[in-house]
């Protein structure tokens, strides 16, 4: 696969490119990678619409069966397929999940900066946020979890559901077994379920191995999509996984009453890629993987007094402007001036996010040294004389 070709993707109606990075020459917010999907998505696509009716489904086990055997062979995980139900969309199905385990009032625990829909989801929808600020080390450059806070704020009496995102969006941090582990011993002792968002498990550096949550404990709720690693968001599926049978009733109650469905060309297009798109995956890890030693030897050997931290999966990065002294608002005004977007920190949950950008490196290696190179210049030109730090 050459990801060195991109997608012209001007004037096709996509918000990466048509809508948020309008008239920008490095739209780099958006989750949305500029790489052609895998052909033997777009054939599996194109031969269901060769039918020439997009009717209802009669079977849809194929697409249960095709995900339980990647995550076995992925994660070693022994699922039953009963277990596996579509949905439409991550964040329509995480409302479901916050009806099925808690109530209007009750206490969610999130992770934060976590990605910005779960958390306008969980306050929407009247759930009381209970943030468990991620700790940054200097030293690492990494996020980790404050497990006596966690603790704490799982004792209280209306906390009902801890979310946690892993790999991190939009830190790039990953969890340990023994995080995992220490994170499942806390909820069980005060009753809290687990909601683990896995969209990003699948694209990991320097030989690291995703750990799922369903590694640990069968009571909890995966909530994953292969959306991202294959570059068919607009899709539009998600996929949940609950193990235990108690908690597989309890979400399976609310979901029928919702009448959550979803359409077939999802479901036939990820189950082409679940079976026949290992290659696809494998190739975009090593691609990656030069992106993110680009990123980190880039922000090494230039002071620009941004700091990067360190990516440990997934494409989206989370950078530090807190050094240039600017609000939110006036740093991506400065940045798009240079042609650059990216994704602004405060849409990531809590009061603690300004002074933060993430940036989407799914990109061509030469449009991302490009990006970095502008990065450098708007630093040059507008700050460098200023900031002696």
């Amino acid at each position: 696969m050459d990801f060195d070709h991109i997608l012209n993707r001007r004037n096709t109606n996509t918000w990466k490119w048509d809508g948020e990075g309008k008239d920008a020459l490095y739209p780099m917010g958006t989750a949305d990678m500029d790489f052609p999907m895998p052909q033997e998505i777009q054939h599996a696509l194109q031969e269901k619409i060769s039918q020439g009716i997009l009717s209802y489904a009669a079977d849809k086990s194929y697409f249960a069966d095709a995900v339980v055997s990647y995550l076995n062979k992925r994660d070693g995980l022994e699922l039953n397929p009963k277990s596996v139900i579509p949905g439409t969309s991550l964040m329509s199905v995480y409302k479901l999940l916050l009806d099925a385990f808690s109530t209007e009032g009750d206490g969610v625990i999130l992770q934060t900066p976590v990605f910005g829909g779960i958390f306008q989801v969980t306050k929407n929808n009247n759930r009381k946020i209970y943030e468990n600020q991620l700790v940054f080390d200097e030293h690492t450059k990494t996020w980790h979890v404050n497990m006596e806070e966690l603790e704490q704020l799982c004792s209280l009496q209306d906390t009902k559901v801890l979310v946690i995102t892993n790999p991190g969006n939009p830190t790039a941090n990953v969890f340990t077994k023994e995080e995992l582990e220490e994170m499942v011993r806390i909820t069980s002792e005060n009753d809290v379920v687990i909601i683990s968002d896995e969209v990003h498990s699948d694209l990991y550096y320097d030989d690291r191995k995703h750990t799922s949550i369903l590694n640990v404990t069968d009571r909890a709720v995966l909530l994953t999509s292969s959306a991202k690693v294959f570059g068919i968001p607009g899709l539009k599926t998600a996929i949940t996984i609950i193990p235990d049978e108690e908690l597989f009733k309890i979400f399976a109650h609310v979901n029928m009453r919702a009448k959550m469905d979803v359409i077939d060309l999802g479901l036939v297009g990820m189950s082409a890629g679940y079976t026949q798109c290992k290659y696809y995956i494998d190739e975009l890890r090593t691609y990656l993987q030069k992106s993110k030693d680009i990123c980190v030897d880039w922000f090494n050997q230039h002071d620009i007094k941004v700091t990067l931290s360190t990516p440990q999966a997934s494409y989206l990065f989370w950078l530090d402007f807190r050094k240039w002294n600017l609000d939110n608002t006036t740093l991506e005004s400065l940045l798009r001036k240079y042609g650059i977007v990216f994704s602004n920190g405060v849409e990531f949950g809590g009061n603690h996010n300004e002074g933060y950008m993430r940036m989407n490196v799914a990109t061509s290696h030469a449009q991302l040294l490009a990006a970095l190179n502008a990065l450098e210049k708007c630093y040059q030109e507008n700050l460098g004389s200023f900031i002696k730090l």
